[in-house]
């Protein structure tokens, strides 16, 4: 039987196991880095701005990202968020030997749409101080990834980059249950119905992509870039000024919202 290889990254001295699907390492010694190597690719382009940068991290989970952005671009600050109210001990482990400087704050039992408690702990953290990066790997639904941009990308300082992985898992997985139809299609025969013409359908994480696309456009003064790639997207924060909490509309300009009937 042929062995699968292992992807593999090594970063000041930790290696990190690309294993988006699981939560273990297979070596002891290894730190599993839920991300594709793509992301992993991506990140360590950006890493020459980002040194020292002040940074929030929605999303933990088991802390591979967390280890592996302290690691990448060794904060000045770095906040992350979770929704789980359980430290991860191999989390907690990594950041007591490798983050001696105490630059990590990790904060559980946190929901990212949370419009007091996420507000307070950036203030906490950074003061009125600006970020330089966000990276949004929570939840992947639409409306609190959506409440988390309205929250924090007005934080971001002129040209501060804003980044939500996976916005395209919803599309991955209706191509894939759209292939098993047509691999079977005697099997699933009385089931023609799709999700997207169900009534309990939500709309996908993707939507918000299209707003921002349609948002820089309107004004680029908010939005200067946007960077759509496979399963990441990168937004530029302008140099206007943007009152946190400033609903997704506003940035839609009239056209826009009778575009996408927000």
């Amino acid at each position: 039987m042929r062995k699968t290889a292992i992807n593999t990254e090594v970063v000041d001295g930790v290696t990190f196991e690309l294993r988006p699907l699981v939560r273990n390492a297979t070596n002891p010694g290894w730190v599993c880095l839920r991300k594709t190597p793509r992301f992993v690719q991506r990140y360590r382009a950006l890493a020459p701005e980002l040194q020292g940068c002040r940074m929030v991290e929605v999303g933990v989970d088991q802390g591979g990202g967390t280890s592996f952005f302290l690691k990448l671009f060794k904060p000045q600050r770095l906040l992350a968020i979770e929704l789980s109210s359980e430290p991860v001990p191999k989390l907690m482990n990594f950041l007591a030997e490798h983050d001696k400087d105490n630059c990590v704050n990790v904060c559980w039992g946190v929901d990212q749409a949370d419009t007091v408690e996420v507000p307070r702990l950036v203030d906490d953290m950074f003061g009125g101080e600006t970020l330089d990066i966000v990276v949004d790997d929570a939840s992947h639904l639409l409306n609190p990834t959506t409440t988390t941009f309205e929250l924090l990308f007005p934080r971001l300082r002129r040209g501060g980059l804003y980044v939500i992985e996976d916005w395209s898992s919803e599309h991955l997985m209706d191509a894939r249950i759209a292939a098993e139809i047509a691999s079977f299609p005697e099997k699933f025969q009385a089931q023609k119905q799709t999700s997207v013409g169900n009534a309990d359908y939500e709309m996908p994480m993707s939507f918000l992509i299209c707003q921002l696309l349609i948002a820089s456009a309107h004004n680029a003064e908010w939005i200067t870039d946007i960077r759509v790639g496979k399963g990441i997207c990168e937004i530029r924060r302008g140099a206007a000024d943007i009152e946190p909490g400033t609903p997704i509309a506003d940035y839609l300009g009239g056209l826009g919202r009778w575009m996408l009937n927000c």
